[in-house]
């Protein structure tokens, strides 16, 4: 196998974590977008909605998500809301209280070891005649779920009324009051999309992982990163660079090891602090109303 070809079937090996990298941080920018708040407990409501998952497809066969949406709003509830609007630094505390908190919490309801959740589509590598590629029907789910979610709600923010208050409300919030519209409101619904992205990226990244009380921990940092790469207030921006940093652990992974990839995400990060803080799809007026 030339050079080449070893590259690409690294590239096509990092598709589908680089896509749920890409879900995690796509929720990170949501939050953010409507509340200017950054909720690390993401990654905890993502496997708390999974291990719902698993026990609700273990009883009845079938997939249940609708927990994202519930678990957005209880954050939501537990952070922003008994907080002053001033002091976002205390809700983004708070974020890892509630991760704590959701991590113990699914540690005595389901333990502390790792399980293994079903994989609903094929795993195996595409055959194209007599080569097997390291991509497989599962991970072009994944990425077209992660294209659907984004081209979805960036049409949701910039084309309706309901997209255009959210993000008012994040940054003139009294002036968005006076035009009669209910702040809670659209922030409890920019968590509540929020947890149903988290809700996916966990059910989707179980299958081909596995699940544990902690196990998502790394994907937090590794979100964190492209979220704040692309620019925190770009869902187009957190989707391609969480590909390109499932990419990029792919890359490493593959050509050195496994421990080295979270330090080749974190170097790129610092480079990107220090030659554009702001993100590379930030705009000089993303901040205007």
């Amino acid at each position: 196998m030339n050079p080449l070809e070893v590259l690409v079937g690294y590239l096509l090996g990092g598709v589908a974590n680089g896509a749920v990298i890409a879900l995690i941080a796509l929720a990170l920018v949501l939050t953010w977008r409507s509340s200017r708040v950054i909720n690390f407990a993401q990654v905890g409501q993502a496997m708390f909605t999974s291990f719902i998952a698993l026990s609700v497809q273990q009883a009845t066969g079938l997939w249940w998500l609708a927990a994202g949406a519930v678990l957005g709003l209880v954050v939501y509830l537990l952070t922003l809301r008994p907080i002053r609007r001033s002091d976002s630094s205390g809700a983004i505390i708070a974020t890892f209280g509630i991760l704590i908190a959701l991590q113990a919490g699914a540690a005595m309801i389901w333990g502390g070891d790792l399980v293994a959740f079903p994989q609903p589509f094929p795993a195996s590598g595409i055959e194209t005649g007599d080569r097997v590629w390291p991509i497989s029907i599962y991970d072009l789910v994944v990425l077209g779920v992660a294209a659907a979610l984004v081209l979805g709600l960036s049409l949701f923010l910039t084309r309706t009324g309901i997209g255009l208050a959210m993000r008012a409300s994040a940054f003139q919030p009294e002036v968005v009051r006076l035009s009669g519209i209910d702040v809670r409101k659209t922030l409890a619904l920019g968590w509540a999309l929020a947890g149903i992205v988290g809700s996916l990226a966990g059910v989707l990244i179980a299958p081909i992982s596995s699940l544990s009380p902690n196990s998502f921990d790394l994907l937090l940092i590794l979100a964190f990163t492209a979220a704040v790469i692309g620019g925190l207030d770009s869902l187009v921006g957190a989707v391609m660079f969480g590909l390109g940093t499932g990419l990029l652990l792919s890359v490493v992974t593959g050509y050195s090891s496994a421990e080295d990839a979270p330090l080749a995400a974190l170097i790129l990060l610092a480079l990107n602090l220090l030659l554009k803080p702001g993100g590379v799809f930030a705009r000089p007026g993303a901040r205007d109303v």
